[in-house]
């Protein structure tokens, strides 16, 4: 239950084994591999760094992303909201691996689906501009003339346009203009008409005044042949066809998506090949020799050797010690029960190596923080079932296993604090609800220690109580993890004086809320004496000059140098009164949604169905948001209030040289 143990490694082997000691160090997938020209020593050698480039694997990546993506434009994966906000790694078996490179011709799908993507493309846009203008000519379709025709006219102007309709009425009963112009009405709606008009050219001036007068638009005929009726059935027509081409090339790449798994295992294999390839510029190369850097896990040596000598004879590999100047990558081994709080070290990063993996020490510690926020009866059982649920429904994939199982103790955890402060969907035991002397009234009569509605002070002395045991914890955990690396010096000047410190602070300042005896504050003056006076002469040491480290260790009581503060310690507890806030706010909201139920019940007929259907939709709404801050507000008193006093992050993940990652999972037969 710890950091993985490893060691650095060096392999050196002739120049010509390269690409078959690559291949065996793929397939055994135990080496981390690093720059070898930041691993060794900086001195002049005749290694020199390869720029490799993968060609091959890159031209078919290329294509396998441009086949999913023609695949994508017509056929929709569904996927679930979990999947949506939680990508799954590809998992594929050896057999489906063997199938898809046996099976698909990636350069024939590649030119068949491209086609038809492009060729969807071409069509759609086609579609759309002859769209466009069948939408242009609809205002001219009421013309009942060869367009032709109406150009060929000599002494004779044609027009077409619009009339606003009171325009229209007024222009028919205009002698002037029934004397210039001759028109006639191709489609008149209650605003607009639409006009065909006529004029002599020699009395072109007048006639143009005269429609001026009265408003006219004039709408310029196409540039078309015929009549526009005619001119849109045979855009139609056309439209019609691209349509049903193009219905045809998309049923294909839908006929030809069938292959879509095999493409995504292909584009994955072709991913790690490009990887696999690409590795070789880490390695040092001479003119007769292979030098390849890393750490592997003292476990896998035995593994590693094995092959060398089985196949490498030749081959010469030296194990090293690690030391805290190298950039150590980090694996970690958890019993399964602490598995799933791994996620929160993972989202704030890996601890150092020579440090220690903090996820046994916090996984009680934010259950029981989730606990208080989140903390109703009936919400905790909701979350069981619910996580129960997606266990079994991802149970083949570790991560998002390991993710619900993590909300899964913390669904007990907030039944557990539900039934001791009495909380059970609000105060849905009340006897305004459920009658008197109802189930849950005697389940939480039973269970209940403490109402914090009712004694709000001592629920925020306990938030806080814990917030002092909390931080006392982490800095107990910054001792253990300097004694650890051997400094037994920075374990006493850096912890055990603030665990003297701190503790006396508490008990000088405490007068201020209660009285206590004279021999407790003559010890807590003490404790603060001893403390104060080792933090001042200890926490400047790394400082030059005794002004300077006089200072530092002065000013680091309050908190703005040194490794902590009294300030940072009286902020840091304060914080933790968020839990309280955030167990108040479940608690009320679902009490409120209990009223307006209540309420409605009252409704002639339906009030029982309302008051049911208002309880489920309130509280699942209440579920759904409280869930978020019982998260989120533990973590950050983990991340900040916490981690702050010991923890170290920031280390490498163990990543080794094989086909599995975080995108695919290779699901190797089980050797029998």
């Amino acid at each position: 239950m710890a950091i993985d143990r490893v060691k650095k490694v060096t392999l050196m082997a002739p120049i010509e084994s390269t690409k078959r000691l690559l291949s065996h160090l793929y397939n055994l997938s135990i080496l981390h591999i690093t720059d070898t020209f930041t691993q060794l020593p900086q001195t002049d050698h005749p290694l020199k760094r390869q720029s490799i480039v993968a060609e091959e694997p890159a031209k078919y990546i290329n294509k396998l992303e441009v086949i999913l993506s023609a695949f994508s434009q017509f056929v929709k994966r569904k996927k679930s909201l979990i999947e949506g906000f939680f990508p799954l790694p590809l998992q594929v078996t050896e057999k489906e691996l063997m199938d898809a490179l046996s099976t698909v011709d990636i350069e024939l799908l590649y030119e068949e689906s491209h086609y038809c993507y492009n060729e969807c493309k071409v069509l759609e846009k086609k579609t759309t501009d002859i769209g466009r203008e069948i939408t242009s000519l609809t205002s001219f379709l009421a013309i009942p003339c060869d367009l032709d025709e109406l150009r060929k006219l000599k002494n004779v102007s044609v027009k077409f346009g619009i009339f606003s309709f009171e325009r229209w009425k007024k222009l028919r009963t205009d002698p002037t203009a029934l004397d210039l112009l001759t028109f006639q009405a191709i489609d008149a709606e209650k605003k607009n008409a639409k006009v065909i008009v006529a004029y002599l050219l020699k009395e072109q001036e007048e006639a143009l005044k005269k429609l001026k007068e009265y408003s006219f638009l004039e709408l310029s005929l196409p540039a078309i042949s015929g009549r526009v009726s005619d001119k849109v059935a045979a855009l139609e027509a056309e439209m019609n066809d691209l349509i049903q081409r193009r219905e045809d090339l998309k049923n294909r790449i839908i006929e030809l998506s069938r292959y879509s798994r095999h493409v995504e295992v292909l584009l994955r294999y072709w991913e790690n090949e490009r990887d696999k390839i690409t590795t070789q510029n880490n390695f040092g190369f001479s003119m007769r020799i292979l030098i390849i850097t890393g750490f592997i896990k003292e476990e896998s040596i035995d593994k590693l050797n094995a092959v060398l000598d089985a196949e490498f004879p030749e081959t010469s590999v030296v194990y090293g010690t690690p030391t805290p100047l190298d950039n150590v990558p980090v694996s970690i081994s958890l019993p399964s029960f602490f598995r799933p709080a791994q996620l929160l070290i993972n989202m704030f990063g890996l601890p150092d190596y020579f440090s220690f993996d903090p996820t046994p020490f916090i996984t009680l510690t934010f259950l029981i923080f989730f606990g208080i926020c989140f903390g109703d009866v009936f919400y905790g059982i909701t979350l069981i079932g619910f996580s129960y649920y997606m266990i079994l429904r991802y149970r083949n994939y570790e991560g998002m296993k390991n993710f619900f199982l993590l909300f899964m103790y913390a669904g007990f955890s907030s039944a557990i604090f539900g039934a001791l402060s009495g909380t059970w969907a609000g105060d849905l035991y009340n006897p305004a609800y459920l009658g008197e002397n109802n189930l849950l009234l005697r389940a939480k009569d039973a269970l209940a220690v403490l109402d914090p509605l009712s004694k709000p002070i001592i629920a925020l002395l306990i938030a806080i109580g814990l917030g002092v045991i909390n931080q006392f914890y982490g800095i107990v955990l910054r001792v253990y993890g300097e004694l650890m690396k051997g400094n037994l010096l920075n374990a006493i000047f850096d912890g055990l004086l603030w665990l003297i410190l701190l503790p006396g602070f508490l008990i000088i300042i405490s007068p201020m809320f209660t009285k206590i005896p004279a021999w407790l504050f003559n010890l807590g003056l003490g404790l603060t004496a001893v403390g104060g006076i080792g933090l001042v002469l200890t926490q400047g040491r790394h400082e030059k000059g005794l002004i300077a480290r006089a200072i530092t260790g002065m000013v680091s009581l309050y908190g703005i140098l040194g490794t902590y503060g009294c300030t940072s310690f009286i902020s840091d507890i304060l914080s933790y009164s968020r839990l309280l806030a955030l167990g108040l706010t479940t608690l009320i909201v679902a009490m409120s949604f209990n009223i307006i139920a209540n309420i409605m019940r009252e409704v002639p007929f339906i009030g029982v169905i309302l008051f049911v259907l208002i309880l489920i939709a309130g509280h699942l709404f209440n579920f759904m948001m409280s869930i978020i801050g019982a998260f989120v507000h533990p973590a950050r008193l983990i991340f900040l209030e916490f981690f702050g006093r010991f923890y170290q992050a920031g280390a490498t993940r163990f990543r080794p040289f094989g086909f599995d990652n975080e995108k695919v999972q290779l699901l190797r037969a089980k050797s029998s």
